[in-house]
């Protein structure tokens, strides 16, 4: 035994293995949108997505298969659906804190109910609100609960996450809101971060950025091949030095990213909470091994329809697949719901039938915001014009009884009628912005106008050297006011909304100097009172004329 123990005390230690790899999955959804309710997808018939029971589940699924997760969202949590507007914004705090939310980036739709609004949803968050980029009076803006990046450890890591917000926030919010905010160029913001960030000795970076710029997917749900995003997102990847982010975590363009482009991930996931992006990331003995890194398909959250709306049915509780996994609706996320829905009160009545879908056109006339233009004409008897930006047509409107509810997910945002004074020349330049593509199509009523998409050219209107997308030059010269040519010197009556009117979509050089004559109600209201004093239903008399379209295209 003695000689044994001799020998077995003399061998060579055995060779150590290789240090162990750790594994950390980063989740990523964005542009919530307020979205407690299940919702569908055009040209998806028969199913439904989305909705926070399903959506808590999942994540809840997601973290008993990868402890180590981390879960992000890539900012606009508010503005939507009615209870969420009701309270808001904390509604859909208290959602993201049910999902156990790591952090998220200040979206433009964070401003759209003021910034007291804002500091208290922010005050109940459980996570941090990040933006790097934004200024108040030459000092980062960092309100209580608000600040520029974070750091988050998961399995003896220290992964850090940088926020980022578009600069068009001015011009996609309420400019009021934002009023004595400046907003940075995210590339400047960030290589002014960098140092701070390498101190740091982080072992990955992540950027939750709500920024401009996409791909184009091959499908819904299917990204295609990698590719560089153009806008804001574009300059990041292009710009900064290779890999200055591991993963990108993005929204505001409501669509899908799941590649490497470079040394970086990118992920975007829709909207409303219809899917959640994955990457997991692959840490060695030399830190993090991005081929043994990968992007993971988006899970959709997909299923058949649940929710029981305005039926006044209890919500069903039985197991369900979604996206291919069978899962149970989460019972906080069902009692959130009933008590946003008892704050908010309900809106269940009918109002109104329609005969067939109208359905959403950001780029052509829609036949859905046409109804809408005229409806803010009707609470106008005697005005000329009406214009309804295609950005605030948040959702097709079913054929069948049409609720208060089915207005409201039409058009979420509290913005008033406003009825100004024009000339001709400022209704042509507004058109000539409406019509630049940068923010959809501006759409129209008593009005008809022809664009050339395909045109080129533009010119500078804010002075600023330069020619964004916005000031490009699509409108063509024949104007019509009902059967009447523009007269560039006339005055016309024109219904617009408060958010126009204040510079919204980048119409501040058409709108500025325009005569405010009065201010009438909610869009929202118009569109109710509108509906009932409709005789039959809605859709029944054909709205678009396809003899004389409201927007037509022409040859220069």
């Amino acid at each position: 035994m003695i000689s044994a123990l001799l020998l077995a005390a003399c061998r060579p230690p055995a060779p150590a293995g290789p240090p162990p790899t750790v594994r950390i999955r980063i989740a990523a959804i964005n542009d919530f949108h307020g979205a407690l309710y299940e919702s569908t997808v055009r040209g998806h018939d028969g199913v439904a997505y989305g909705g926070l029971p399903w959506l808590v589940a999942a994540v809840d699924h997601l973290r008993a298969e990868a402890p180590s997760l981390v879960l992000l969202d890539a900012g606009d949590q508010f503005q939507g659906s009615w209870p969420v507007n009701a309270s808001a914004g904390l509604g859909a705090v208290q959602a993201m804190n049910l999902l156990g939310l790591d952090a998220a980036a200040v979206g433009n739709h964070e401003f759209d109910y003021g910034r007291e609004a804002l500091s208290a949803a922010v005050a109940q968050a459980e996570y941090p609100f990040l933006t790097a980029n934004v200024h108040e009076d030459g000092a980062p803006w960092q309100p209580e609960g608000v600040q520029g990046w974070t750091v988050i450890e998961r399995a003896g890591k220290r992964i850090g996450v940088v926020g980022l917000s578009t600069v068009d926030t001015p011009t996609t919010t309420v400019p009021a809101h934002v009023a004595g905010l400046t907003f940075q160029d995210g590339v400047e913001a960030v290589r002014a971060l960098l140092p701070a960030l390498q101190e740091a000795r982080l072992d990955a970076t992540v950027l939750v950025g709500h920024l401009t710029g996409s791909c184009r997917p091959a499908g819904y749900l299917d990204p295609g091949p990698p590719c560089t995003p153009d806008g804001e997102i574009g300059r990041l990847l292009t710009e900064l030095p290779p890999g200055s982010f591991d993963v990108m975590v993005l929204g505001h363009a409501h669509t899908l990213l799941a590649h490497r482009q470079g040394d970086t991930f990118l992920l975007e996931s829709r909207a409303k909470g219809q899917a959640i992006g994955q990457v997991d990331l692959v840490f060695g003995p030399d830190g993090l091994d991005r081929d043994a890194s990968r992007v993971l398909p988006h899970w959709p959250i997909v299923h058949p329809p649940a929710d029981p709306g305005c039926s006044g049915a209890p919500f069903p509780v039985d197991p369900l697949s979604v996206g291919g996994t069978r899962l149970s609706p989460h019972p906080e996320a069902i009692a959130l719901i009933a008590e946003l829905e008892a704050r908010a009160g309900s809106l269940c009545e009918p109002i109104a039938c329609a005969s067939k879908p109208l359905l959403r056109n950001r780029t052509g006339e829609s036949a859905l915001a046409d109804w809408m233009a005229d409806a803010m004409r009707a609470a106008f008897p005697g005005a000329d014009i009406a214009v309804q930006n295609s950005g605030g047509v948040r959702a097709d409107l079913a054929a069948g009884t049409v609720r208060r509810q089915d207005l409201q997910r039409v058009m979420p945002f509290d913005n008033r009628a406003v009825l100004v004074e024009l000339s001709g020349s400022q209704i042509r330049t507004m058109l000539r912005i409406g019509s630049s593509g940068a923010h959809g199509i501006l759409q129209v009523s008593g009005l008809s106008y022809a664009t050339d998409p395909g045109g080129s050219g533009g010119s500078d209107l804010d002075g600023d050297g330069s020619i964004a997308p916005w000031e490009h030059d699509h409108l063509c010269q024949t104007i019509l006011v009902g059967d009447t040519p523009l007269d560039p010197a006339a005055t016309y009556r024109v219904i617009t909304s408060d958010f126009l009117l204040a510079g919204g979509d980048h119409l501040g050089p058409a709108l500025s100097d325009a005569m405010v004559i009065e201010t009438g109600p909610l869009v929202r209201e118009a569109m109710y009172d509108y509906a009932s004093a409709t005789a039959g239903c809605i859709g029944a008399a054909p709205i678009i004329d396809p003899d004389r379209p409201r927007i037509g295209s022409c040859e220069r």
